[in-house]
C-alpha cells in the first residue's frame, strides 16, 4: 500500500511500475550468482574467487568471467559450453538480467584422489 500526500491509502498494483522506483541489482550479487552457479557444473572441481567481481552489470545487461579447475580427464570445450548455458540461465532466472557473455578460464585439470 501507498500513503499519498492526501492520506488516503492507494493499493501498490494501481500505480504503474515505472513510478514506483527501480531495482538495481549490483555487480557482486550477480558474480556470487554466477560463482555458484558454475559451481552447479557436474565436472567442475572448484570455482576460483577474484578479488574483482566477476560480473560487470549495465542497464538491464550483464558480462561474466568465471575461472575454474576442472576434473581430469575431462572435455573441456564440452564443460566451459555446459558453464557458459547454466550461469547465463541461473543469473536471468534469478535476476531477470540478460546476459551478453560469459567468459570461462580453466586454470587448470585435477585427478579425483
Amino acid at each position: 500500500m501507498t500513503i499519498p500526500a492526501h492520506g488516503v491509502l492507494i493499493p501498490a498494483q494501481r500505480i504503474p511500475a515505472e513510478q514506483r522506483g527501480r531495482t538495481r541489482i549490483e555487480d557482486r550479487v550477480v558474480s556470487s550468482i554466477a560463482l555458484q552457479a558454475a559451481n552447479e557444473v557436474e565436472q567442475v572441481r572448484e570455482v576460483l574467487h577474484r578479488r574483482s567481481p566477476a560480473a560487470r552489470v549495465d542497464g538491464d545487461l550483464t558480462t561474466i568471467r568465471v575461472d575454474v579447475a576442472l576434473d581430469y580427464p575431462a572435455p573441456v570445450r564440452t564443460i566451459a559450453s555446459e558453464i557458459r548455458n547454466h550461469v547465463a540461465r541461473r543469473v536471468l532466472e534469478l535476476t531477470g538480467l540478460e546476459v551478453a557473455q560469459v567468459d570461462v578460464r580453466v586454470t587448470s585439470l585435477e585427478v579425483r584422489s
